[in-house]
């Protein structure tokens, strides 16, 4: 896709203007140079107008490409080239890098505060932290307990503090409406590796939006000698939007048909947070809000108060930019998971494998410094291939100590186990077959046996007694 093709979709008004016109002289991706005039142009805006809900219109974005190929920095100075007749004084004076604590960037804001009250037009407590190198800054800022939070309720414009002692005294420094911007570059890889998902999960990402940046042409110096961005236009509608901006607080409000198109926004935001995963919603919480405050600063560059559907729907082109963005980050993060740690022996192994023997300092050199001495010594006990010994030498002071990789004893195989003699199977004998059964008829049957008769048996009766025997 080219450059026109990618940014037409989101240029709109002034600032949109000037980007085009800029293009022909830079070699920087569009929608970067666009990312760079938010933040910055934004910034200078930050107290001067409010959105519809009296927040800021702060817009926080980092560029993400990779070193050279992606033109970050030529982004950023494409942009300050735009911006440089508009708030060329504001961004002289307002500018600072390196910030990497919580209460470093309180202090930095209320010093900012302070500095103005004697200057002409009052307290004035605008301040954008750059970082071109925003790598560096990470390192710092992921050690401090503090910083993300102070970070986010500065872009909600909120009151921060910090407590210090001065002569044994506990004393609060605080700024109570901090008018904080933010541009920052990294590349992909950086980003993997150094954004905290923690942070992202408490939702300090989710008010910054990424852009995935690329070299947008190369320009022949053969055609032009001269500096290309010195031949960029200054745009006199942006300088007139910010004098405009300065003479009185000006918030800004929706049209019915913008209002509408809002709520719509709103929802389908809402339905597209339910179905992406944790590690991507983290990042793109706030994308209604993001909208809101892109369109707010798009219409504040036509000195206007009252914010279009036009102006929502270019808002919402470069806010969609930044969630294909982020997903394209976080793909690459899972990449970066997804590669295999090597322990530290398979670390020493292979230190050892190519620089050959090698004395205690060399090896935590070679290991990036990240092990201690005694975390080396206790892994090459452990490894069957290496091993260590105590050089002992005339010199005075500790005698050093040397690694270097063994062919390991190769272990006794194991005798192998006689093999259990198994038993014959007893055969069992064949089952005799039943004779059949001999049918029986009637004919055939024998006969049924008799039953023994008794024969009686007639027992003799006494004779009668005569007469004469009785007589006798």
């Amino acid at each position: 896709m080219d450059e026109k093709a990618r940014y037409e979709s989101m240029a709109y008004g002034p600032i949109g203007k000037a980007v085009k016109d800029a293009m022909p002289y830079t070699e920087a991706d569009p929608v970067g140079v666009h990312a760079a005039v938010l933040a910055l142009y934004s910034t200078a805006l930050n107290g001067l107008v409010l959105t519809p809900d009296e927040r800021p219109c702060c817009v926080w974005t980092v560029l993400a490409g990779r070193s050279r190929a992606g033109r970050k920095g030529y982004a950023f100075r494409t942009a300050m080239a735009i911006l440089s007749d508009s708030i060329g004084d504001f961004l002289a004076k307002r500018v600072k890098g390196g910030i990497a604590s919580g209460p470093s960037l309180v202090q930095t804001l209320w010093e900012t505060e302070s500095e103005s009250l004697t200057q002409e037009g009052g307290a004035d407590g605008r301040l954008l932290i750059v970082d071109q190198e925003w790598v560096n800054t990470l390192k710092l800022t992921n050690r401090c307990p503090t910083y993300a939070g102070v970070l986010r309720t500065s872009w909600d414009g909120d009151r921060v503090s910090n407590i210090t002692k001065k002569d044994g005294k506990r004393v609060e420094i605080a700024v109570e409406e901090p008018a904080l911007g933010f541009h920052a570059h990294i590349q992909p890889a950086a980003w993997a590796r150094y954004i905290s998902m923690t942070d992202a999960q408490g939702g300090t990402y989710n008010r910054i939006l990424p852009v995935m940046v690329e070299r947008s042409k190369l320009i022949r110096r053969s055609k032009n000698r001269r500096n290309p961005l010195s031949e960029i236009k200054v745009s006199a509608s942006l300088r007139l939007a910010y004098e405009w901006a300065r003479k009185e607080v000006r918030q800004m409000e929706l049209s019915d048909a913008a209002a509408e198109y809002y709520d719509d926004l709103r929802a389908d935001y809402e339905e597209m947070m339910e179905e992406l995963p944790e590690e991507v919603s983290c990042f793109i919480e706030r994308a209604d809000e993001q909208v809101m405050r892109v369109a707010c600063v798009l219409t504040a560059s036509e000195r206007k108060t009252l914010i279009s559907v036009r102006a929502l729907e270019a808002a919402k082109a470069f806010v969609e930019f930044s969630i294909a963005s982020v997903k394209q980050l976080v793909s690459q993060t899972d990449v970066q998971k997804a590669r295999k740690v090597l322990s530290l022996e398979a670390k020493i192994r292979e230190k050892l494998t190519l620089r050959g023997e090698m004395n205690s300092t060399q090896l935590q050199r070679a290991l990036g410094g990240r092990y201690t001495a005694a975390q080396i010594l206790n892994a090459v006990e452990e490894m069957p291939d290496a091993e260590w010994e105590e050089v002992r030498t005339s010199r005075p002071g500790i005698n050093p100590t040397i690694f270097r990789l063994v062919q390991p004893e190769p272990e006794p195989e194991p005798e192998p186990e006689p093999e259990p003699v198994k038993a014959a199977p007893k055969r069992r004998a064949p089952a005799k077959k039943a004779a059949p059964a001999k049918k029986t008829t009637t004919a055939d049957s024998p006969p049924a046996p008799r039953k023994a008769v008794r024969k009686a048996v007639a027992r003799k009766r006494p004779a009668a007694k005569t007469a004469a025997a009785v007589v006798s």
